[in-house]
């Protein structure tokens, strides 16, 4: 029986579902043409083609001129604008926002302490609090996100890292620089319980922080 466009399609998407999941495509990594996707499903080129259209509007694959498709190596920007869509539709507040990363961070914090945490990013952490009390505006803001980013990274959490990373896009947008004394107040405290050990003022400190954000927006 002749497959549908649908089923087609459907069966291009659980092939690069496979792909991915046996190693076989990674961040990177050429995809096979569409002449040979065809061939290998026994499908026409056009769902083929229409397949990897669908998945380069999804930010999963990039096109190369004269080179062919890959894996898209910026999915979480890819995924962080979709998040920032849905977020927007649902009429998602600011709010919201903040305390889902206010719930994330903890769990960020909570796991490093558990599991250790790497010399190299106590000091990394500490070099951006000595950074940061030297900045402004748009600089100090970067150097803010680089310090929560490098919280959530060193817990290796690959869902926690990706997820964190989309609503980050939406997240600054949502956070005033004016007060730069009491930001760099709240990152030291939490830099600090981080190198004590201490889960519980850890917590307090992440509590500390969003309620300053919280205030401002």
């Amino acid at each position: 029986m002749k497959q549908t466009g649908c089923q087609e399609y459907q069966k291009v998407l659980s092939y690069f579902y496979d792909l991915v999941k046996d190693g076989t495509l990674t961040w990177g990594s050429k995809l096979p043409t569409e002449r040979k996707i065809a061939e290998q499903l026994g499908i026409g080129r056009n769902s083929a083609r229409e397949a990897i259209c669908v998945l380069h509007g999804m930010g999963v694959v990039e096109r190369k001129q004269g080179s062919g498709n890959y894996v898209a190596e910026n999915i979480g920007q890819s995924f962080g604008s979709m998040i920032q869509m849905l977020l927007l539709l649902n009429g998602v507040t600011k709010s919201e926002i903040c305390e889902f990363r206010r719930a994330m961070e903890k769990m960020a914090g909570n796991l490093l302490l558990k599991n250790g945490i790497d010399e190299k990013i106590k000091q990394k952490l500490s070099d951006l609090l000595h950074t940061m009390a030297e900045l402004t505006g748009e600089p100090l803001a970067k150097k803010d996100k680089e310090f929560h980013d490098t919280l959530v990274f060193a817990t290796k959490n690959n869902l926690l890292i990706t997820i964190m990373q989309a609503v980050s896009i939406v997240y600054t947008e949502c956070v005033e620089y004016d007060s730069k004394d009491c930001l760099l107040a709240s990152h030291t405290r939490i830099y600090e319980t981080l190198i004590k050990g201490d889960e519980k003022a850890f917590n307090t400190a992440i509590d500390f922080h969003y309620d300053l954000i919280e205030r401002r927006m």
